[in-house]
C-alpha cells in the first residue's frame, strides 16, 4: 500500500473512514451513475454506522491513490491465473495486439487532445491493449494522448509483457492487423513468434511473394536480417489476404495460420464489450490520475469476469453435453451479477467467503446461459422510434 500513496503521510490515521482499501473497492465497483448516489449506496452496505461523505470529498480522497495500485492488482491476478494450465496454440499463449480510440471527458482535452468531428472538437484518447484471445484476458493496456502512435504503444507493452512472461516461463505468439507492420516492431519482437497481416505498401520482398507459402529475407530498422514466411490466403469471397510470420516450422500449416489469424477478431469483440457493457468511456472525472484509475480498474474487473465466465462455460459444456447446441454465458447478465458481488470479493478478509461468493456468482451466471447456434443467419431488426415524454438523461455522456 505504501508504494501506491501519492504522499507518504496519506492513510496514516486509523480514524479515516474511506481508507486505502475501501477507496480501491469503491473504484472497482465501476460507478457510472450520479457519484453521490453511488457513494450513499456504498456507505449503506459497508459502513452503515457512518455518515456518507460528499462526492467532492471522495475525489480528494481518490487523488491520494496512485493508478499504479490498480496496475499491481492486475499483475497479481495475472500471475495467479497463469500459474494454472491455460488454453493456447501448441504451448503458446496467443496475444492479439490492437488499438482503439476512446472518448474522454471534454475537460480532459488539454491532456489527451481532440478529434474534429462534424465541426466539433471531441476529446479523445488512444488505447492499446494486448489480449489473450483463447482465455479472453487483457494482459497489458495503456491509455495515452490521441496523437500517440499505436506502434509505439504496442512496442512498449510487448517489452513489458515479455519481461513478465519470462518470469512465468510463458511464450507468447503475437497477432497484428495491417496497421502495425514496421521494421522497428520486427526488431522489438526479436525471436518471439508473430503473425502480421500486411498491406501492399509494405516491404518489397514480401510484396513480391506471390506463392501460397514461401520464405523471404527482410531487414529490420537496424539492418538485421530476418527470414519470414509469407502466406497468400484466399478468402471465401475470392479476395486474397497476405500474412507474414517468423514461424518457419512446416508443421504449422496454412490452415493453422488461417485459424490463428481469425482469432484476432476476439480483440475487436473485447473493445466492443469494454465500450458497450462496461461503459469504459464514462469516466468519473476529467483528472488524468482518476481517468487512469478508472481505466485500470475496468481492466481488472474485465479479467475477473473473464475468469468467472471461463469456469462457468466449462461447467456448462459438461452439464449440457447431451444437448444439440453448446451453451455459453451471457456477458451482459454476467457483468450485472458481478457488479453486485465485486465488493464482497474485494473487501472480504475470509478466503472461504471469497470462494463462496465466487461459487454463487458462477451459479447465477450459468442460469442465464444462451445456446450458440453456428452459421445462424441474422436479419436486421426493425427499429421503431417512439415518442418520449421526458428528455433522456445525458449524465453518462459527460
Amino acid at each position: 500500500m505504501c508504494t501506491h500513496r501519492t504522499k507518504a503521510t496519506y492513510f496514516t490515521r486509523s480514524t479515516c473512514t474511506l481508507d486505502f482499501k475501501r477507496l480501491m473497492a469503491f473504484t472497482l465497483k465501476l460507478p457510472k451513475g450520479a457519484m453521490q448516489i453511488e457513494l450513499n449506496q456504498f456507505f449503506k452496505k459497508f459502513l452503515p454506522s457512518s455518515e456518507p461523505q460528499r462526492a467532492a470529498s471522495l475525489k480528494k480522497a481518490r487523488l491520494k491513490v496512485a493508478p499504479s495500485a490498480f496496475v499491481e492488482l492486475i499483475n497479481d491476478a495475472l500471475s495467479t491465473i497463469y500459474k494454472s494450465p491455460f488454453q493456447g496454440f501448441r504451448g503458446y499463449r496467443v496475444v492479439a495486439v490492437d488499438g482503439s480510440v476512446f472518448e474522454v471527458p471534454t475537460y480532459a482535452k488539454s491532456i489527451f487532445g481532440t478529434l474534429n468531428a462534424s465541426g466539433a472538437e471531441v476529446a479523445k484518447a488512444q488505447i492499446c491493449n494486448l489480449y489473450d484471445v483463447y482465455n479472453h484476458i487483457i494482459l497489458e493496456g495503456e491509455i495515452a494522448p490521441y496523437v500517440t502512435s499505436e506502434r509505439t504503444q504496442a512496442a512498449r507493452l510487448i517489452e513489458r509483457l515479455e519481461e513478465k512472461s519470462r518470469q512465468l516461463e510463458i511464450e507468447n505468439l503475437y497477432l497484428f492487423d495491417r496497421g502495425f507492420p514496421s521494421r522497428e516492431l520486427i526488431r522489438t519482437l526479436g525471436s518471439s513468434p508473430y503473425i502480421f497481416r500486411v498491406s501492399k505498401a509494405f516491404l518489397a520482398p514480401i510484396n513480391r511473394a506471390n506463392q501460397a507459402d514461401q520464405l523471404v529475407e527482410i531487414t529490420d530498422d537496424q539492418g538485421n536480417q530476418h527470414q519470414v514466411r509469407v502466406l497468400n490466403i484466399t478468402l471465401p469471397s475470392g479476395a486474397t489476404e497476405k500474412l507474414f510470420s517468423n514461424i518457419i516450422d512446416e508443421k504449422v500449416t496454412i490452415e493453422d495460420f488461417k485459424e490463428l489469424y481469425q482469432k484476432r477478431w476476439e480483440i475487436e469483440t473485447q473493445y466492443r464489450t469494454l465500450k458497450s457493457v462496461f461503459e469504459i468511456e464514462c469516466f468519473s472525472s476529467s483528472n488524468l490520475q482518476l481517468i487512469e484509475q478508472d481505466f485500470y480498474a475496468t481492466i481488472y474487473v474485465f479479467n475477473l469476469l473473464a475468469v468467472a465466465q471461463n469456469y462457468a462455460n466449462e461447467e456448462l459444456k459438461q452439464e449440457k453435453a447431451d444437448l444439440t447446441y453448446e451453451y455459453k454465458t451471457n456477458t451482459n447478465v454476467a457483468f450485472s451479477e458481478l457488479k453486485d458481488m465485486v465488493l464482497d470479493i474485494v473487501l472480504s478478509k475470509n478466503p472461504l467467503k471469497k470462494l463462496f461468493v465466487m461459487r454463487k456468482l458462477l451459479n447465477r451466471i450459468k442460469r442465464y446461459s444462451l445456446p450458440v447456434r453456428p452459421n445462424r443467419a441474422s436479419t436486421p431488426r426493425k427499429v421503431r422510434f417512439a415518442c418520449v415524454k421526458f428528455p433522456f438523461n445525458t449524465r453518462r455522456n459527460h
